[in-house]
């Protein structure tokens, strides 16, 4: 069995909604007898015409500029990119990503499951005051060596971050109980929105919280949240 941490940056949210791939990383962690260690990595731009519209929200955060989107420049097309890809996977492979969902809607070609870094997360290190990448790195107090020429929210730069979190956990728990967690419902502590934004779902009126799960498209761990705290409190 082969870990894939991935990585990408896009010109925008939604790949239904026109979204590009623009950037690829990712680092191949394979169990080396004694433990789970890097064994190989690759990372490349993806070719795109200059007619491209990027999200300047997106870009913002990504700094990716149609100049470095040409071959010219050294990107590669995105089938040269998911075939490439596809060399690092074996049969037993699994795909691992920070926020999993959100890449693996931009690489529908990859049929292998995920672990997702960020609900693992927590799951395992509940009370964190974030679970960013970044934040858990920081909180987790890991030694990280992100490479001296990239940055943050450039997809080798994040993967590394990615790796060294996933690292961490492997020292506590299985690839296959990971693609568990991943799957659980997690339970929320605070509400992200309306009048009680902010506040700590236990601490929010009971009738207020009874209102709201009967309200329909709610998200699956604030349902799981809010059938936990309402079976227990009387």
């Amino acid at each position: 069995m082969n870990l894939i941490v991935l990585d990408t940056e896009t010109s925008d949210l939604d790949p239904d909604k026109g979204a590009k791939l623009l950037e690829i990383a990712w680092i191949e962690v394979a169990h080396t007898g004694e433990q789970w260690e890097q064994v190989g990595f690759y990372e490349t731009y993806i070719e795109h015409p200059p007619t491209l519209v990027i999200n300047p929200h997106a870009q913002a955060c990504n700094h990716i500029t149609l100049d470095k989107l040409t071959k010219e420049n050294g990107a590669k097309n995105r089938y040269e990119t998911i075939q490439h890809l596809l060399k690092f996977l074996k049969a037993d492979s699994i795909m691992v990503a920070h926020n999993a969902p959100f890449d693996a809607a931009f690489l529908p070609e990859i049929k292998y499951p995920w672990i997702c870094t960020k609900r693992s997360a927590q799951h395992i290190w509940p009370g964190m005051t974030g679970y960013s990448n970044q934040v858990l790195r920081y909180a987790l107090g890991l030694k990280v060596d992100t490479p001296a020429d990239r940055y943050p929210h450039q997809a080798l730069y994040d993967v590394t971050v990615t790796t060294a979190i996933l690292l961490k956990m492997l020292e506590q728990t299985t690839p296959l109980q990971l693609l568990n967690l991943t799957q659980l419902p997690v339970r929320m502590k605070t509400l992200n929105f309306g009048k009680h934004r902010g506040q700590n779902i236990r601490d929010i009126p009971r009738d207020y919280l009874i209102w709201l799960r009967k309200q329909s498209n709610l998200e699956p761990d604030l349902i799981y949240t809010l059938d936990y705290i309402l079976h227990q409190q009387p």
